[in-house]
């Protein structure tokens, strides 16, 4: 290499001043690269030579020039189908044709002309498996034709995801909650650290109703209100789907987790579009599980679905005004849901007849507000079974709009707009609430998306990405007269504002039924600005850039919120509370920033050997406010009888300025033939999180709400209700006593993870490549959460709530990865995964536990996809059309189980003053799991195998050591396509999801008992629900583990 080239290179690398002036992450995450050399007959490099990539449905052009090395390099080009063409005086004309392109892919060719005349054109078929040759990435790519035909249940794409080797769902231990908790662990990274973008901006834009979640921070993803990804983009507007699941390059980043990157459709010089409509009925469905398991048993409720849409792109005509051929076009998609859901039937505690009767006052209205009893024997005294099932009515409305526009063969702009309101009403929503309380749940997310590619020079190229989202979620909770339940209004009867929030629970005999009414909003802003610079010189492709991005939820929580417990049947008649709450709540407006900058260098050193270096760096400030008060935090948390409040507006903790990621990764190709091409590729890195996933919890804490204790408890008589007084405590300056005081070491760091991973990648032939790669990771510094009891150490103070870096992860895994282009109209994709995954806490809101197998630790995991096309018969031309035109589709998965946490009792440390949980003790010779055909599953876990200890005693049974059940599900499908027209074509097709109809089982009954001795819990160690109940975040529905479903669908196309 040059003295100028290493000139350029080292200044790029380390001038510090460099990066600031001209880095405005790379868009890696939204576009694909192509680099090669152009060389003679003889292997002599051509310098000069003038290269052209032509998009064969839109005509536009990427244009560069090879240097005097003979490379060129075509960085930012946008996914699709291409011809890259070739010219140099004295040389024949070459063209490398059905190139396709994929989404993060970097493609190096190797382009051999001939001596002629550049008037001759020789034509070579490009056509082939793009094998990554460049760096140690770990990724998967799925493009559109395999996403439009494989099984996608509730054309969301999360099966997709699951297609990724180390990709698991959390656990059904735990499940998912829409803008709480994430659905995903990649690699044995917690849930809430995945990255979703699109098209190169972020997409993690969710939000719950509330303070808490990681939505908050911006560590998950928008989605609709049954948790669908067409918040995000659905189907039919997308190009392609790619996952980085391990060692990636230093432009990407924010996350430690899978890098999710989407990219949407555009229009084409064709007019094309399409029509289409999915349906469901309950007459084509099996019945849940618990249902057939009722006695007698229970029939599945109503379920209708019809999701329909279409879509329309072309180039943007104006009759005579303009022509956008081969310069503009938009492609417009829409997708409706209209969905009636059944859900299983469960049995529901609700006050018995003599309970109702008996009661004075307005408690009786309360008690008549539950659903009548279907059963007439007691559960236990003053609670009566209702058993019943119902369906859950939803609706989505996905709309996406883009436009892109060529200035010339250098500049190219796109604008992407979509909006997606969607809503859903579920009855009984938790394990405790009345089924006559009915939770709507209304979510409308919108995105604006600008995008610019320029290029400079022919060896230099600016991309830069403007975003601004914004996701508004309402929660309103009524109860109606489902089951004989008689309606009331808890907020008129307390005299309080409809916009709160008032619930009454009856604590009888381990039950606690509850009648709940809430009227809540929140809402999430995003403002992300991403720029990157890439460089050609030499054999270096040099990447600069930055990523910004600005978070701004807000919340108003329902305030005041009035709660009322009674403990007995007969306080719940005398209307005599034993516990009553009432507490206010400040609406809150945290903004969270987040800033990066990146140097990525992919130099090819020679024609087998690359080597890609980086750095990034990453600053995640604690989170500010933009209006009203920031949460309070305390000063000397290092001693507990010494520390105080700190004042108000102090950081929760100081930014770090050091969080420097360094990646390398290194390829090797050990046979340079096409059709037997071998890479070895190793690569390790730092990857940083965020560590603001819990920065607005504070906002729960002293000082931004208030709370007013009462009741026969407290040692003061109360009923329902009770007055305004009581219920609406005034948020006052805080004084000691403090209430509750959520906090964190001024020093806290940022969570990151150690990363390396080395495979070996073997083609077999052109169009498939087996993977086998060793993956592995190390967690540090992880958020734990840690609840102090510390008055009797300082008067000031109750209890605090801390979040500290005190935990670590590990993770090891085999992978296996089959990869198939479409040959012979068969396309495939398939993987195994053997791994296990070890830490002391898996999420983010855990207590220390002690180290031992994660929550999401699933040691044998397989997964797989095909699509064919099957060929008609030759002879006769009426057997060819019956035959011709059928396909069939596949998706499989198999999966050990998951790690099941027991629990037993919780104490509170009388040195530390932290609460832990004691866990259980193992009962020796006696086994720990028992069979039999009347158990659920026919298995459970044993519960005389196991004792709570007396408090302040850990068991000596190991956290996380047995585990629930496998899950196998096979997705099918069988389409048929057809010709109505000479341009208009049509599709049918059938769908069965959980095709063999086989049961799978998710969440198991975990708490032994709370006192100590042998197990009480009738549930422990037993299946409570099927796995798609268990999973949550995805409407059950449409996660895998449910009940065999049928979906019919019709597809028109020109």
């Amino acid at each position: 290499m040059s003295r100028q080239i290493h000139a350029v290179y080292l200044k790029c690398l380390f001038s510090p001043v460099l990066l600031l002036a001209i880095a405005l992450p790379a868009l890696g995450q939204s576009t694909a690269t192509v680099t090669g050399i152009v060389q003679d007959t003889s292997d002599a490099r051509i310098p000069h030579a003038n290269v052209k990539l032509i998009n064969t449905q839109t005509g536009t052009e990427s244009t560069s020039q090879t240097n005097n090395a003979g490379d060129f390099a075509l960085p930012n080009v946008m996914p699709g189908h291409y011809t890259l063409q070739i010219e140099r005086d004295g040389f024949d004309t070459t063209q490398l044709t059905g190139i396709t392109l994929n989404v993060g892919d970097n493609k190096s060719v190797i382009i051999r002309m001939k001596v002629g005349s550049k008037n001759e054109t020789v034509t070579v078929d490009g056509r082939g498996l793009t094998i990554n040759t460049t760096d140690a990435s770990v990724s998967t790519v799925i493009d559109r034709k395999f996403v439009e035909n494989t099984p996608l249940n509730g054309r969301s794409f999360q099966s997709l995801i699951l297609l990724t080797p180390g990709s698991v769902t959390n656990t059904p231990q735990q499940a998912a909650s829409i803008g709480n908790s994430g659905e995903f662990s990649i690699n044995g990274q917690r849930t809430e650290s995945n990255y979703y973008t699109v098209d190169g901006v972020s997409a993690n834009a969710g939000i719950a109703v509330g303070v808490g979640g990681g939505g908050t921070s911006g560590s998950l993803p928008a989605s609709t209100a049954l948790g669908t990804t067409q918040a995000l983009v659905s189907v039919d507007a997308l190009q392609e789907f790619r996952v980085e699941s391990s060692t990636y390059s230093a432009e990407y980043g924010r996350n430690p987790g899978g890098q999710f990157s989407m990219v949407t459709r555009s229009g084409a010089n064709d007019l094309h579009g399409s029509l289409f409509d999915y349906f469901r009925n309950d007459a084509l469905d099996a019945n849940n599980w618990f249902n057939d398991n009722t006695d007698p048993i229970t029939r599945r409720t109503a379920e209708h679905q019809n999701d329909f849409g279409g879509t329309l792109g072309g180039p943007i005509r104006l009759g005579k005004l303009y022509n956008g051929t081969n310069k503009s076009f938009f492609f417009v998609s829409y997708e409706g849901l209209r969905l009636l859901e059944p859900v299983a039937a469960s049995i529901n505690p609700v006050p018995d007849a003599a309970l109702r009767q008996s009661a004075v006052g307005l408690m009786q209205n309360v008690l008549n507000a539950f659903p009548k009893p279907t059963m007439s024997t007691d559960l236990t005294p003053g609670l009566a079974a209702f058993v019943g099932s119902w369906s859950n009515p939803s609706q989505e409305d996905a709309t996406s709009i883009r436009v892109d526009h060529s200035l010339g063969s250098r500049d190219h702009l796109f604008f992407r707009f979509s909006d997606t309101p969607s809503n859903s009403s579920t009855r009984g929503t938790s394990t405790n609430s009345s089924p006559s309380v009915v939770s709507t749940y209304q979510y409308a997310t919108k995105t604006y998306t600008f995008g610019n590619t320029f290029v400079l020079k022919p060896w230099l190229t600016t991309e830069t990405r403007l975003n601004f989202s914004s996701n508004n979620v309402t929660a309103h909770e009524t109860n109606d007269n489902f089951g004989g339940a008689v309606p009331v209004d808890l907020a008129a009867l307390e005299g309080i504002s409809t916009d709160s929030q008032s619930q009454v629970a009856l604590v009888i005999g381990g039950y606690d039924p509850t009648l709940i009414q809430l009227y809540a909003t929140s809402q999430q802003q995003q403002w992300n600005v991403v720029q990157t610079l890439i460089a050609q010189r030499g054999r270096h492709t040099i990447k600069v850039g930055i990523d910004w991005r600005r978070v701004a939820p807000f919340a108003n929580v329902g305030s005041p919120s009035a709660a009322y417990y009674f403990y007995s049947p007969t306080t719940a008649a005398n209307n005599s509370v034993d516990i009553g709450l009432g507490e206010s709540s400040a609406k809150f407006y945290p903004v969270y920033m987040n800033f990066s900058v990146f140097v990525q260098d992919e130099w090819r050193i020679s024609q087998r050997l690359s080597l890609s270096g980086g750095i990034r760096w990453d600053v995640n400030p604690a989170p500010g406010v933009r209006q009203g008060l920031m949460p309070y935090t305390v000063k000397g948390l290092s001693n507990l009888s010494t520390m105080t409040l700190a004042p108000q507006g102090t950081p929760l903790w100081s930014t770090a300025w050091y969080n420097f990621a360094p990646r390398l990764g290194v390829a090797y190709t050990l046979d340079t033939v096409p059709a037997h091409l071998t890479v070895l590729r190793a690569g390790a890195g730092v990857f940083f999180d965020t560590g603001q996933q819990v920065g607005s919890a504070g906002y729960s804490g002293v000082g931004l709400s208030a709370r007013n204790y009462f009741g026969s408890e407290f040692g003061t008589t109360a009923a329902f209700p009770a007055p305004v007084s009581e219920v609406t405590p005034a948020i006052n300056p805080p004084t000691p006593t403090y209430s509750t005081v959520y906090t964190n070491p001024a020093n806290l760091q940022v969570p990151y993870t150690y990363q390396w991973n080395v495979s070996l990648e073997q083609a077999l032939g052109n169009l498939q490549s087996l993977t086998m790669s060793y993956v592995g990771s190390n967690g540090r510094k992880l958020l734990q959460e840690t609840e102090l009891s510390v008055g009797a150490l300082n008067p000031s103070f109750s209890s605090l709530v801390v979040y500290t870096n005190g935990l670590t992860s590990n993770y090891n895994a085999l992978q296996v990865q089959f990869k198939r282009q479409v040959s012979h109209g068969l396309q495939a994709l398939a993987s195994y995964t053997w791994s296990h995954s070890l830490d002391y806490g898996s999420y983010n809101t855990d207590f220390p536990y002690q180290y031992g197998n994660s929550d999401f630790d699933v040691r044998h995991n397989a997964t797989g996809a095909l699509s064919y096309d099957i060929g008609g018969l030759k002879g006769k031309s009426w057997q060819h059309m019956l035959s011709s035109g059928w396909g069939l589709d596949g998706r499989f998965t198999a999966r050990t189980g998951f790690p099941v946490t027991l629990e037993g009792n919780s104490s509170f440390d009388p040195v530390t003053q932290e609460l832990y949980f004691g866990g259980l003790d193992r009962v020796p010779n006696v086994p720990v799991y028992i069979s039999g055909t009347t158990i659920y599953g026919k298995q459970r876990i044993n519960p005389l195998a196991f004792t709570v200890p007396a408090d302040g005693v850990v068991g000596n049974a190991p956290r996380n050591f047995v585990t629930g059940f496998g899950a196998v599900q096979t997705d099918l499908a069988v389409r048929r396509s057809f010709s109505i027209f000479e341009r208009l074509n049509g599709q049918f097709r059938i769908e069965a999801f959980n095709l063999l109809n086989h049961p799978n089982f998710g969440i198991i009954g975990s708490t032994c008992s709370y006192s100590e001795g042998p197990c009480t819990n009738v549930q422990f160690g037993q299946a409570t629900a099927t796995l798609s109940q268990s999973l949550g975040g995805l409407s059950p529905i449409y996660q895998m583990g449910g009940p065999r479903s049928l979906q019919a669908s019709l597809r028109l196309s020109f």
